[in-house]
């Protein structure tokens, strides 16, 4: 992914949690609005425009404003708690290329469940 200025901790510390896990050329950003962020990853496969195999592929993770408030202050293993909780969500995503009919915008909730121990 490409690095950019994220300004919630969680989505930073997640976005570098997850780096590995997409395309080299993914792009990061946070979305929405101040009080509740949202990370979005996004990609195009390759292939000439408006033909199979060029499509736009995005993940957008939604966070909870209890994860949001709760997360700056918890420990930095509590912390690691959290990204490698939203790594093993994203580890489930099915980004199936081959299939004309699958969904490119996948989304992820990380809700409160994410903070538990």
């Amino acid at each position: 992914m490409r690095p950019v200025h994220l300004r919630h901790t969680v989505l930073y510390d997640v976005a570098n949690s997850l780096i590995d896990l997409f395309p080299s050329g993914a792009d990061v950003a946070e979305i929405g609005a101040e009080p509740t962020p949202a990370l979005f990853v996004s990609w195009r496969t390759g292939g000439v425009a408006n033909h199979p195999g060029n499509v736009a592929w995005g993940v957008h993770y939604r966070f909870d404003a209890q994860v949001l408030r709760d997360y700056p202050h918890l420990s930095l293993d509590a912390r690691q708690r959290v990204c490698d909780r939203v790594r093993e969500m994203s580890r489930l995503l099915d980004f199936n290329y081959a299939d004309p009919l699958a969904s490119s915008l996948l989304v992820v909730d990380v809700d409160e469940s994410v903070l538990a121990a």
